[in-house]
């Protein structure tokens, strides 16, 4: 990607038992992507009903072609094929028409008006969307990588430096040597009675032995049981990527019913 290539950002959108999320083509594609996530369960046709609903309404609003792709709740593709061709829709204004098109296939992308291929004319349908050059894109990445150099050189100077220089004090102080030494000696003295059992363990170190003990458990039983193993790993991203689908569609409705209403 050339440097001043723009990139723009996408937006969510709540619909009720779905979420939309658009974005605007990236340089050198012909089509914005347009991503239904599917919360609610609902059969095929009401999926693909709102996929033709929801491509005529972003052609109206930016007038570039888009492909409209469903997903269900833990992230897979929603298949359609009981109701249409394919999964995925393409839709365009026809440029010599001026009438919409809608495609349930995959379209080669000399069959796309060229619009988009438009630096200019992309600013100006997306004016309203925040965006950022390539340029721009390798500044912030530039200046997050020095920013890690340097969280990397104070842990260094933290976690070598420091102790070498208090090594070094030691060896310099008598009177530093003998405090070290008599915590030494504490530590040393209150671990060998907590392990002869004639000091009562910490709250914090019996929940550790506890925590021990559950996951050593835990290993032997999976290592017995291997499938099961990966079928409950399984079922656990599967779980995980609903939730998360869940929460982005509850943040959603949670931002509309803060906005304030001007009426």
């Amino acid at each position: 990607m050339a440097p001043d290539d723009i990139r723009f950002g996408s937006f969510k959108e709540d619909r009720d038992w779905y979420f939309v999320e658009y974005s605007p083509p990236m340089a050198n594609y012909r089509f914005s992507l347009l991503k239904l996530s599917v919360v609610e369960a609902r059969d095929a046709q009401a999926v693909a009903t709102a996929m033709e609903s929801e491509v005529r309404m972003w052609l109206r609003r930016y007038p570039v072609p888009v492909m409209a792709i469903a997903f269900s709740a833990d992230g897979d593709v929603l298949s359609l094929k009981s109701v249409r061709p394919i999964d995925y829709l393409m839709a365009w204004l026809d440029p010599d028409e001026s009438q919409l098109v809608l495609r349930w296939e995959l379209v080669k992308n000399d069959a796309l008006p060229d619009v988009a291929l438009n630096r200019k004319f992309l600013k100006e349908v997306f004016a309203n969307v925040p965006s950022k050059t390539c340029r721009e894109i390798q500044e912030e990445v530039a200046k997050h990588v020095a920013t890690q150099k340097v969280g990397w050189w104070l842990v260094f100077v933290w976690a070598a430096l420091v102790p070498l220089g208090v090594a070094v004090l030691e060896w310099w102080s008598d009177l530093l040597g003998l405090v070290v030494l008599g915590y030494a000696f504490v530590k040393a003295t209150t671990q060998a009675l907590r392990l002869t059992g004639h000091l009562p363990k910490s709250t914090r170190q019996r929940e550790k032995e506890a925590e021990d003990l559950k996951m050593r458990h835990h290993h032997y039983h999976c290592a017995r049981n291997q499938e099961a193993f990966e079928r409950l790993k399984a079922e656990n991203f599967h779980r995980e990527d609903i939730e998360r689908t869940k929460a982005e569609a509850l943040a959603l409705k949670a931002q509309i019913r803060n906005v304030p209403n001007d009426g």
